[in-house]
């Protein structure tokens, strides 16, 4: 059984939810326990004299990615099972720069001041009451900001798709980062706690190499990963069926993690000219090489501007199922992103379809969804089948 394991059935809902609140409460007590129930050890990180809030987040991302790359490299993780946001620049960098300021502030973030108050700290009551307030004021003025909300949208973005490497490569880069930004991290301590006329933080030697040690060992595992040998792929010249646009936007609606959507026109296309969700090839990628190397657990959807004629050669060797979306983009555009008309002789059934495409623009697009027409059932009428005859009971 490989991982994740809830992905793969490997147990139920409700163990999910119990595994779930138990890593849950390992986290929180970890943080506790690296004094992240306090705020003046969070806020001592923004004037340079503790850095350990970047020393414990920055250790908790190096091993996960670590892992997860290692993991995959040698066959036990799907990394096609692991739910990754869509990637809305404009509203994601305004928003990280409120929660930086709201940090700044309280001295806490959401996950911290639920640890502050489960440690008994009466200013996390008042952070999360922040938190809880600020969100209830963006529901009621959500209105008029859905417009920069849904902005700048890209997709599913990853880093390693992005530049065109193995996610062991992302991990190496990362950990390198890591240690430089401890060892930078910790000079910068010396040098402000000692203006403030503070002891800098204990940092024993011993325990920082064995840390290193270890984000060395576990990048160094994952990139020699990328020697093993790869499982035969798909075979060339292969045919894929047909997907309507209406389907699609139902499936990315119902379930968009079903499936891969992958867009073959070549880097560079424009947001506004993508499906939402899509992944896009890398610059250079003429042969759509990122599909071959997509996980087979779930069908591949591809697209270009119109009728795909011949699938990439990447999409041949892809070792699932192959979907092709009939039309293309073009197809997508006229079913999905131009408003519906309403039938001029409306049927029930035609008022069925005519409100699903609506529901689905108005998904897509944020425009206000068309009114149905409505419809007067009468009952048909019963053709004659004769004279009445009488007598009888």
């Amino acid at each position: 059984m490989s991982l994740p394991l809830y992905s793969h059935g490997a147990f139920g809902y409700f163990f999910g939810l119990l595994a779930g609140t138990l890593v849950g409460m390992a986290f929180g007590f970890v943080l506790e326990r690296a004094g992240f129930g306090r705020a003046r050890n969070l806020a001592a990180q923004f004037y340079l004299t503790d850095t350990r809030v970047l020393k414990v987040m920055f250790s908790a991302i190096v091993t996960a990615l670590a892992g997860m790359a290692l993991l995959s490299g040698v066959g036990i993780l799907d990394l096609s099972l692991i739910t990754v946001p869509e990637t809305f620049l404009w509203p994601q960098l305004v928003g990280g720069l409120l929660l930086g300021v709201g940090f700044i502030v309280s001295g806490y973030c959401p996950g911290t001041g639920v640890v502050a108050i489960a440690s008994g700290n009466l200013d996390g009551i008042a952070a999360i009451g922040g938190v809880m307030l600020g969100s209830l004021a963006f529901g009621f003025g959500y209105g008029p900001l859905e417009g920069f909300y849904k902005s700048g949208a890209m997709g599913v973005v990853r880093i390693q798709d992005l530049l065109g490497v193995p996610i062991a490569v992302v991990a190496a880069g990362v950990i390198a980062m890591a240690i430089g930004a401890f060892a930078l991290g910790e000079k910068l301590e010396r040098i402000f706690t000692k203006r403030a006329g503070e002891k800098a933080p204990d940092s024993p030697r011993m325990i920082k190499l064995r840390v290193f040690g270890g984000f060395v060992a576990a990048g160094a595992l994952a990139i020699a990963a990328l020697a093993l040998p790869v499982r035969a792929k798909g075979e060339t010249g292969r045919t894929a069926s047909s997907m309507s646009a209406s389907a699609l936007a139902r499936q990315l609606v119902t379930s968009p993690q079903g499936i891969w959507l992958l867009d073959v026109r070549p880097a560079g296309v424009p947001a506004r000219d993508r499906i939402p969700g899509a992944l896009t090839l890398p610059e250079g990628d003429v042969k759509a090489d990122l599909a071959a190397g997509l996980s087979p657990t779930r069908p591949l959807v591809v697209y270009a501007r119109r009728d795909l004629a011949v699938l990439p050669e990447g999409v041949q060797r892809f070792a699932g199922e192959v979907r092709v979306l009939a039309g293309g983009f073009d197809a997508w555009q006229a079913a999905i992103l131009t408003p519906p008309v309403p039938p001029e002789n409306p049927t029930p059934l035609l008022i069925a379809e005519f409100r699903l495409t609506t529901a689905l623009h108005a998904h897509f697009t944020g425009a206000a969804a068309t009114e149905a027409p409505k419809v007067e059932l009468k009952p048909a009428a019963v053709a004659a089948s004769g004279p009445r005859k009488g007598g009888g009971c």
